[in-house]
């Protein structure tokens, strides 16, 4: 293999959820290796903004609009950008409703778990994700090459821990690990559909990322983790890159977990 497998000069990357946490340093991965990344969020302006302080650090890389729950957004986001650039290379499906991303009853109880914040949830997490897959999916057929890594969570490979939670602030209610498991199902479903076909379909898996987090989340995180820390933002960037590239050309349907040994306990 060329000593140049991780290389992605001229490639193309979708990123979803453009406006996130995690999207940036998914922008940044890519495009230390070459790629031309276009972020894409339902929130314009804060996708825009991202962009802005990306652009200013000399990274090659450009804001859209996507709906993920919209099948004609993500069509439109698509016509874009085979528009400009004839191709797409990558796609990393990262939107989601998250802890720093909320539905309007994120933390409701399970028992009063409202079905709106499900069906909200949902949409945005497992929804938008099969949509992506969908979409931009079928033109990378058609090119007979590219690689979508769907974001998935430690909790579509294990249940939340409880445990951790009361007295934090912080909850994680049942659509959101319900909805990551089915992102890890539909990656193994499609990818196995599309590996001879040139398409590779894997999933990503951060352990709790570091933001900002303290007191006794904090701390019970650290004693149930066997590196005994939450990751930093950075530590998902060789993942990434590893998956989207050509280092990874005989990797289809694996879910990489990068958690610091969470799921190894």
């Amino acid at each position: 293999m060329s000593n140049n497998f991780f290389n992605l000069t001229d490639r193309v990357a979708i990123i979803t959820g453009g406006a996130g946490l995690l999207a940036s340093e998914h922008a940044i991965a890519l495009c230390s290796y070459g790629a031309k990344v276009i972020l894409a969020d339902f929130n314009k302006e804060k996708c825009n903004a991202a962009v802005e302080i990306l652009q200013q650090q000399g990274f090659q890389v450009s804001s859209a609009y996507c709906d993920v729950t919209n099948k004609e957004s993500w069509e439109k986001l698509l016509a874009d950008v085979l528009q400009e650039h004839k191709k797409v290379d990558i796609l990393i499906n990262n939107a989601g409703f998250t802890n720093q991303n909320k539905s309007a009853n994120f933390d409701a109880s399970f028992e009063n778990f409202p079905l709106e914040d499900w069906n909200a949830i949902m949409n945005v997490n497992l929804t938008g994700t099969f949509l992506g897959c969908q979409v931009v999916g079928k033109q990378m057929l058609v090119q007979g090459k590219g690689s979508i890594i769907n974001i998935a969570s430690l909790y579509g490979v294990v249940s939340p821990n409880h445990n951790i939670y009361p007295g934090t602030g912080i909850s994680q209610p049942v659509a959101y690990s319900v909805s990551k498991h089915g992102v890890v199902a539909l990656t193994k479903y499609v990818a196995t559909l599309w590996a001879s076909k040139g398409v590779r379909v894997n999933a990503l898996t951060p352990g709790g990322i570091f933001n900002n987090h303290q007191g006794l989340f904090l701390e019970r995180f650290k004693q149930l983790n066997p590196i005994g820390r939450m990751s930093e933002k950075e530590e998902l960037r060789g993942g990434i890159v590893y998956l989207a590239s050509d280092a990874s050309s005989h990797v289809v349907g694996h879910n990489l977990i990068i958690d610091g040994g969470w799921t190894a306990w």
